[in-house]
């Protein structure tokens, strides 16, 4: 990667936050980017070679609350919310509404068992419930699905269940519009932990796509353990612009 990113003349990179960048935790709410990871993404927003995407399930406003990089770009909601454009209205939106209505009811007795709403879609979080009540919470799930129709998907990814529109796109569909929208050749490196930046490796195939974490069957090139070696390669990413 260093070669190429020496001899790229732009390069976007694409960094998913909670599993990337922080360690997952069962609070979302308590995590916040470390420092020195932030002093690092700071020193590399400011370089005009490159581009800096945080690119994440969470609401926008959450994540830029707890990103704090200035001068990178911010995609919220699997890249549904934009910092750099106004995102459309989705059809669906009271049925979805009323069908959260419906998970929450139906789940409240569930141990371990959360519900989070996202506005134009919403999560349903087992990370803190056992097999069984994940299960139960699992087929309450499908259930609703099913009553939603064809113009609403499931995205799983990491201990949490989300109900979405589909034409809310995904995080693949979401940096190819940002690379559209960037002239000229470039290299793209994109590292995310999760099922949901699955659609993102797929499609970015001639990029540097990274897989952070264990996981059996990924489209990503390469691999690595967790965020401290993330932290490690965006270093040495800052050195090689020096």
């Amino acid at each position: 990667m260093e070669r190429r990113a020496r001899l790229a003349k732009h390069i976007v990179l694409f960094l998913d936050f909670d599993g990337t960048l922080v360690r997952l935790r069962r609070k979302p709410k308590e995590v916040f980017l470390g420092e020195p990871v932030r002093r690092v993404l700071c020193k590399l927003v400011r370089r005009r070679r490159i581009t800096v995407c945080f690119i994440s399930g969470r609401e926008l406003g959450d994540l830029r609350h707890r990103a704090r990089v200035e001068g990178a770009i911010y995609f919220g909601l699997h890249g549904w919310e934009r910092s750099n454009g106004q995102p459309p209205d989705l059809p669906g939106t009271h049925q979805l509404r009323r069908a959260m209505q419906r998970v929450q009811q139906l789940v409240r007795d569930i141990p371990g068992i959360r519900v989070e709403d996202k506005g134009i879609c919403f999560g349903v979080h087992y990370r803190a419930a056992r097999r069984q009540a994940a299960e139960k919470a699992r087929a309450i799930v499908k259930e609703v699905l099913t009553r939603l129709g064809p113009g609403f998907g499931l995205m799983a990814g990491k201990k949490i269940w989300e109900i979405y529109p589909k034409g809310m796109g995904n995080k693949g569909k979401a940096a190819k519009d940002l690379l559209h929208q960037i002239p000229g050749r470039k290299l793209v490196i994109y590292a995310g932990d999760d099922t949901t930046d699955e659609t993102a490796f797929r499609l970015l195939r001639n990029g540097v796509t990274i897989r952070v974490g264990k996981f059996r069957e990924t489209k990503a090139n390469f691999y690595v353990h967790g965020p401290a070696e993330i932290l490690m390669l965006l270093k040495k990413l800052e050195e090689t612009l020096t």
